[in-house]
Order: C-alpha cells, then structure tokens, then sequence
C-alpha cells in the first residue's frame, strides 16, 4: 500500500450504510440528533480498511484505547487482528475523511470555515508565537488560514491518541501557509517524538484537511475523494 491512503466523501443520507456498521455504532449513531455525518464516516473507515486487508467491510472490528487514561471506552480506534494496520476517521456536518497506513499512529483531520469563525479562536487554539500568523488576514482569508491550522493540530492530537486532552495551544505548528510542520511540543504529557504532518487537499473550497503520522519517514498520500 502507499504510505497513507485516505478517502473523503461529503455526508450522505443513506440507510443502507448503517448495513455496514456493528451494533455499537448502531447505538451510537441513533443517539446523536444527526446520524449520517457519524454513519458516512464510519461505513467510509469500514470501506478503506476492507479495501487494504481483503476482509468483509461489515466483519470489521475495531477495539478503542485511550493514550491518557488506558480505557477501552473511548480513544483512538485499531483494526483487531491487524496490529501493524493504523487508522483514523475526522468528520463534520457535511464531509468525513479517512486514513489508513502501516507507518505507525495516524491522525487525520478535516475542518470546514464555519467551525473556526468565533471570536476566541486565539485563545482557544493558538500558542503566543502563532497569533502573528493571523495579523493581516481577514474574512475567508482568516477562516482558511485558521481550519487549516486547527487541522493540522487535530491531526497531530489524534494521532498521538490525546485528543483534546493536550490543549492545542501548546501544540506548535506551521504557518498556515507553508508546508504543514509540527514545531515544538509543549504539553506535560510525553512529547510524540519524530512525526511527519501533511496536509490534504480537499474538493470542497471551504474545508481544509491534515493527516499526520508517528514516522520519520516521508509521507506519500494517495488520496481519493467519492
């Protein structure tokens, strides 16, 4: 396989998806006021793993374990009986992306404009030394500028298995528009050590997307979007 392989799709609703989920995202989905960003996006991680390991989609399962506490109630998924197989799934309202590799941990992320556009997005994000990335920018400019940069983050956070546990700001990226970079560390928890952060183009002009991987090994992307 490539390096990485990720697929994207917008969100769909279609019941014939929940045919390929288990019980438990079945439960899951039906709890939520909006199932089909979680359905698409779970019948699409089911899709690209199947695609990789030749296995039945819906025979699939997936086991969660959580990098800070060591619960298997919630954290990042793994594929059971394919431990060097390393997956990730990111969706919003209106698109789902997936990311499959055998590199090592992998994070990907997609955000839209709308999830960047409040006020404290400064400080709810972005370390000191970031903020001046932002200065001159504004309207679609400074949404672009900020889901790319929140993407990035996510990406690295999730393939760490932190989660928002870390406070993004204290994760150091890039220049929104230069190449993605993971910068400095600054969290208590254990630093990730070497990591390769990429972002993804994606064919909706208002969403920006970033996978990341615990690799010092250069990142080749086969992206492919439905």
């Amino acid at each position: 396989m490539s390096s990485v392989v990720i697929r994207a799709t917008p969100v769909v609703d279609d019941a014939r998806l929940l045919d390929l989920l288990d019980d438990g995202e079945r439960e899951r989905a039906d709890r939520r006021r909006d199932p089909n960003p979680f359905v698409t996006a779970h019948a699409l991680l089911r899709r690209l793993v199947a695609d990789e390991t030749g296995a039945d989609p819906r025979a699939i399962e997936f086991e969660k374990r959580c990098a800070t506490c060591g619960t298997d109630k919630h954290g990042k998924p793994h594929v059971v009986g394919h431990r060097d197989l390393f997956v990730s799934v990111s969706y919003g309202e209106r698109a789902a992306v997936a990311a499959v590799t055998r590199l090592g941990e992998v994070g990907v992320d997609v955000e839209d404009f709308a999830s960047t556009d409040f006020d404290g997005f400064p400080s709810v994000t972005l370390d000191a030394s970031e903020q001046g990335y932002f200065a001159d920018l504004t309207g679609n400019d400074l949404l672009a500028a900020r889901a790319t940069t929140w993407a990035r983050k996510e990406a690295i956070l999730k393939a760490t298995g932190h989660g928002l546990v870390v406070d993004p700001s204290e994760v150091l990226v890039s220049a929104p528009d230069v190449p993605a970079e993971l910068l400095e560390w600054k969290a208590k928890e254990h630093p990730p050590g070497p990591t390769q952060v990429r972002d993804v183009s994606m064919p909706w002009p208002d969403h920006r997307a970033a996978v990341a991987v615990l690799t010092d090994r250069e990142l080749d992307l086969d992206v492919h979007t439905a």
